[in-house]
């Protein structure tokens, strides 16, 4: 009896409930507090299936009755490459696959928000909190949207409301057919990923005042492909993201593929179904199932990297073409790259060979002085990683940056450093994707997590939440985070130390990529 008398007593409070885009959503506490609700799988646009496979997202139609939002809903259309990456990593680590996280399984279904808040309209004040809205990386490929290192509890904790979204992936989300031009006038014939995450922005724009947001002061935020998609928006519709934040942006800011080139990659996948190129190809192409488009386009596009296109409709340049445009920005924008991004996806056995190889293929004019810049590195799979970090990722991020700057916005650089100790840090370094942990406070179990990996994840997050409240991610207290400027380059490295560098690998900036 005294045992039950000392035991703590728990109230169950009221589940948290609103109503947004004509619906009852009931939610639930985030971790079973009062601190933080959260809303899983709101959708915001209709199911993208059957006639509305490859069409621009249609508006959701309104449920009657209160509904549960306190499940994850399945993931877009894709195959176990994200999972097989988790896996890879947490083996480093020595875990095993049963400890990562995985999809609540996988659909066509799958257009839904997820919304964490720390502020209810019903706690009284009329004042809204900034908005968050996370894009996941997975090469448009993979991914989805409550992945274990997205989960924003704890970044709501601090006074945001995060919402996580979904997109169509793949050959679903990021295709094209010359059949579509005749069978959709009027409409899009690509970019349908892409179109997502503009209906779920819209959607926040139009909603989120329910859950506590404001609906005007919302940064974007992304990591990989995530963080390169939302670029576009610098070309769409600006308006749509306050600020943006891109973490190890992927793709292109300064190239964008054509609708003939989307469509020849559309008739590689049609081949390899047998689905000739008449004026019925695209009631063909809508009857297969989408576990055997997939596979189809694996087996037709090996290797294919799925990103937006230049259509002349959706979308018509790139991201850094627009800018470079532009002779007045008002652009609030955050950006930066982790230093081994493409370390753990080079071949143990890299030799001189490879990097020669690698140079001929992509810099031929440049070859001697990269190759020089690059000398002092024993390990030559060290070597390669800067330079595939520095053209793909590093100073593609610095030029739009640069850019922002010179035209009147304002734009900060990080170079993220911090390596977990032990065995799993030697091998993989500060990979790409190692951030996030940090960015969510969301470290997973099987990461060796020190206390100077507690204190960069508070000090990361206060400046992520400083941004997406003013613009400006200088806090009171942290070291100051200057300008990024062409004339006078310094970035923020965030790592055993927090403190302001030089741009490391400028040089390599200077031979690789368009200006």
């Amino acid at each position: 009896m005294a045992a039950v008398l000392a035991a703590p007593v728990t109230v169950c409070a009221e589940a948290p409930v609103v109503r947004a885009n004509g619906e009852h959503l009931q939610g639930q506490w985030a971790d079973k507090t009062e601190a933080v609700a959260v809303f899983r799988g709101i959708p915001f646009a209709a199911p993208p299936v059957g006639e509305l496979r490859w069409r621009a997202p249609r508006p959701h139609v309104p449920r009657s009755g209160r509904q549960m939002a306190t499940q994850f809903p399945p993931a877009c259309m894709q195959g176990p490459h994200i999972v097989d990456w988790y896996v890879r990593v947490a083996a480093a680590f020595g875990a095993g696959r049963d400890e990562v996280g995985k999809p609540n399984g996988v659909s066509e279904d799958c257009l839904y928000v997820n919304v964490w808040t720390p502020k209810m309209p019903a706690s009284g004040s009329p004042d809204k909190l900034p908005v968050m809205a996370w894009f996941h990386g997975g090469s448009n490929k993979g991914g989805w949207s409550y992945e274990p290192n997205y989960v924003g509890a704890e970044l709501a904790a601090r006074g945001v409301v995060v919402v996580t979204t979904a997109y169509r992936l793949g050959p679903l989300g990021f295709f094209s057919h010359p059949s579509f031009a005749d069978s959709q006038r009027g409409e899009a014939v690509a970019n349908f990923g892409f179109l997502d995450q503009t209906a779920a922005l819209e959607w926040v724009h139009a909603h989120i005042d329910a859950f506590g947001g404001d609906p005007d002061n919302v940064t974007c935020f992304g990591e990989s492909s995530g963080a390169g998609d939302l670029g576009n928006f610098f070309v769409v519709d600006i308006e749509l993201c306050r600020r943006l934040i891109a973490q190890s942006p992927g793709g292109s800011y300064a190239e964008r593929n054509s609708l003939a080139d989307e469509q020849k990659n559309g008739l590689k996948i049609a081949g390899q179904l047998g689905i000739p190129n008449d004026d019925k190809a695209v009631d063909r192409l809508r009857e297969i199932p989408a576990e055997e488009l997939l596979a189809a386009a694996d087996i037709a596009l090996p290797g294919h990297y799925y990103d937006v296109i230049a259509d002349d409709r959706t979308i018509i340049e790139a991201p850094l073409e627009s800018l470079k445009r532009e002779q007045r920005s008002e652009i609030d924008f955050l950006l930066g790259t982790n230093r081994d991004e493409w370390y753990m996806y080079l071949a143990d056995d890299t030799g001189e060979e490879d990097i020669v190889r690698w140079l001929a293929e992509n810099a031929p004019g440049s070859a001697a002085v990269l190759h020089a810049q690059v000398a002092n590195e024993a390990d030559p799979r060290r070597a390669l990683d800067r330079l595939r970090t520095a053209r793909d990722v590093l100073c593609p991020a610095r030029r739009v940056a640069a850019r922002i700057t010179a035209t009147g916005g304002r734009a900060w650089v990080y170079y993220f450093t911090r390596q977990r100790p032990g065995p799993g840090g030697e091998k993989l370094g500060a990979y790409h994707g190692t951030e996030l942990p940090y960015v969510f406070g969301t470290h997973d179990a099987w990461l060796p997590t020190e206390p100077i990996d507690e204190q960069l994840t508070d000090a990361v997050m206060d400046y992520w939440v400083q941004f997406a409240r003013s613009g400006d991610p200088n806090v009171p207290g942290r070291p100051e985070w200057p300008l990024y400027r062409a004339e006078k380059p310094a970035v923020l490295e965030l790592g055993e130390q927090i403190h302001v560098v030089p741009p490391m690998d400028a040089a390599l900036c200077i031979w690789l990529g368009p200006d």
